[in-house]
């Protein structure tokens, strides 16, 4: 049996009739997820969706080229762990997706709010809540006990799902030549790399043996722990990725499931930084400044 999936912004509820696929493990933790509240980003090349991170990790499914999708579509993108709705055609973007479901009505109200909202980024928290039609109430999950590296990952990757981070708002009030604009794309950018490149350990468990996952991972965290602690400056995630390395290291958790506390936390602090860039101001003067002409 479908279920219904309800996307609420700005005040009024939208649809999405869900697929009947019960085993469909991205919709099991999509459903394990909500109820939730959001953080919607403005696409930056594909160009007619919109999209969210989400914290799903799950292997792409009966994989459909996101541009035979048609507007209305619902769909999770695993190499970055995004949810979009498709409103038009895509401009640009080669990739492989799973489809999950489809917007009810007419999608002319989505492409007015994506519009406005790809403008107004960077000045103005754009948020949305998503829920079940038909849902219990969910139990929060439990506190964790205790002070080890293991435990301080997990709860830090818990708190950064949960709101957003006082070191992004220290971030973004550096002053300086190019500050904060430099720090922000650069850490915007190497919370991705070290997520990008732990998915690919996480997502081909048996593409190298344990010695290689183990030293690819320490090497790209020590890389964002470079630019992202020690240009940017954000001490609480350098701190956290040390802690990663020193679990990496010790070989007392599974690789799996450090990698995937990493790849959550990464990609929600790029996310968070994400939201506070002007993208399209930046964009259009950057036209300007190359003579580019619409």
């Amino acid at each position: 049996m479908n279920e219904t999936l309800i996307f609420s912004c700005e005040g009024q509820d939208h649809e999405i009739d869900l697929l009947d696929a019960p085993d469909s493990e991205t919709l099991r933790q999509l459903k394990a997820w909500l109820p939730a509240e959001i953080t919607i980003h403005c696409a930056k090349i594909a160009g007619c969706h919109i999209y969210w991170p989400s914290p799903i990790l799950a292997a792409l499914e009966s994989a459909t080229d996101i541009h035979k999708l048609p507007p209305g579509s619902f769909l999770y993108y695993p190499d970055r762990q995004y949810l979009e709705i498709v409103y038009d055609t895509l401009q640009a973007e080669t990739a492989a997706v799973t489809y999950l479901g489809q917007l009810q009505g007419t999608v002319g109200w989505l492409k007015e709010y994506a519009t406005r909202q790809r403008k107004e980024a960077g000045s103005k928290m754009f948020t949305a809540t998503l829920r079940l039609k038909h849902a219990a109430p969910t139990e929060p999950e439990p506190l964790l006990q205790g002070d080890n590296a293991w435990v301080r990952i997990q709860r830090a990757r818990r708190a950064v799902w949960q709101a957003e981070p006082d070191e992004v708002t220290r971030l973004l009030a550096n002053k300086g030549h190019n500050i904060p604009f430099g720090p922000m794309a650069t850490a915007d950018g190497y919370y991705r790399c070290v997520q990008e490149s732990l998915w690919q350990l996480w997502i081909k468990p048996d593409r190298f043996g344990d010695q290689a996952r183990r030293a690819a991972a320490i090497n790209a965290m020590e890389l964002g722990i470079s630019r992202i602690g020690h240009y940017c400056h954000l001490n609480d995630s350098e701190s956290f990725l040390l802690d990663a390395i020193a679990c990496v290291e010790a070989g007392e958790v599974p690789l799996q499931d450090l990698f995937a506390e990493v790849i959550l936390y990464c990609s929600r602090m790029s996310n968070w930084i994400d939201t506070h860039i002007p993208w399209f101001p930046a964009n259009e003067l950057t036209k300007k400044t190359l003579g580019v002409e619409d």
